[in-house]
């Protein structure tokens, strides 16, 4: 089991509304536990034969923890964002998909509990690949005072509560689903100590693998310029534009090549999916 990471992972934020004391005077300590969830795996393809999951949710955190659990349309911009959106007609029916059980989990410190998933395909579904997310909001906990609002110079205060979730994609392939991808328009960012590229896919089901920039200089040994694990390309995206911070911290000599490339994950095979070299002036 692993934290999700920032980029295969999507943090929610859901301010709700409460009366409160004063702007000036601090807010009271968060409640524990609520950001505390652990899920693993943090993604599930359903395909081929493949029609049940299991995930494990294991509470890490020191206070007792109530999470509950639904099924959201979430599409991810250029850049890796995601948004989330409203159920149309189409995404509506993609939840008759998904069956799980519980939808809702109340775990101690360091309690695990299981969460299944069933997929059922309806029939004449056409050949393709289709996604939802499943999130974890932690329920805060419920006061046993309720805030007295108090009327100051300039009107009532609002107090904020976050509510804390994470999100994992559950993607199903049905029939012959392939994709296509290509690395282009890398730019080595000296002031910003970056690399730039954009991550091309084309075809009919969304990507999943690791990058990683070798240096290759003019002289002395290949080293890492920058990587990430976990980065994702989902349909109907057709690129997502790629900013890495560079690991090196000497100056990239000109005249150095770049190799970057995008692989599966080691756990899936780790085979090539897409290689570009570029020459840095």
């Amino acid at each position: 089991m692993r934290l999700l990471r920032p980029w295969l992972i999507s943090i929610l934020l859901i301010g709700h509304l409460a009366m409160s004391l004063p702007a000036q005077t601090p807010p009271p300590p968060a409640e524990g536990g609520l950001g505390d969830l652990l899920v693993a795996p943090t993604r599930v393809v359903f395909e081929g034969r493949k029609r049940s999951a299991e995930l494990n949710l294991s509470n890490i955190g020191l206070t007792r923890a109530t999470y509950r659990v639904s099924l959201v349309h979430m599409e991810m911009d250029a850049v890796g964002a995601f948004k989330e959106l409203p159920f149309d007609p189409t995404t509506e029916n993609l939840k008759s998909m998904f069956r799980f059980s519980p939808r809702e989990v109340t775990l101690d410190p360091h309690e695990s509990q299981t969460l299944r998933i069933q997929v059922r395909k309806p029939a004449l579904l056409p050949v393709g690949e289709y996604r939802l997310h499943m999130t974890f909001r932690a329920v805060p906990p419920v006061s046993t005072t309720a805030p007295t609002p108090v009327q100051s110079a300039k009107g009532i205060s609002i107090k904020l509560t976050p509510v804390y979730g994470i999100a994992i994609p559950l993607i199903v392939r049905h029939g012959e689903t392939s994709a296509r991808l290509s690395i282009t328009e890398p730019v080595l960012d000296r002031a910003d100590r970056v690399l730039r590229f954009h991550l091309n896919r084309s075809g009919n089901q969304s990507v999943y693998g690791d990058l990683k920039a070798i240096l290759l200089p003019t002289t002395g040994e290949p080293e890492v310029l920058a990587e990430a694990t976990g980065l994702a390309v989902y349909t109907p995206n057709l690129e997502r534009i790629v900013v890495l911070p560079l690991r090196v911290t000497r100056p990239v000599p000109p005249g150095s090549r770049i190799r970057i490339t995008y692989t599966l994950p080691l756990q899936d095979g780790g085979s090539l999916l897409a290689e570009t070299t570029t020459l840095i002036p």
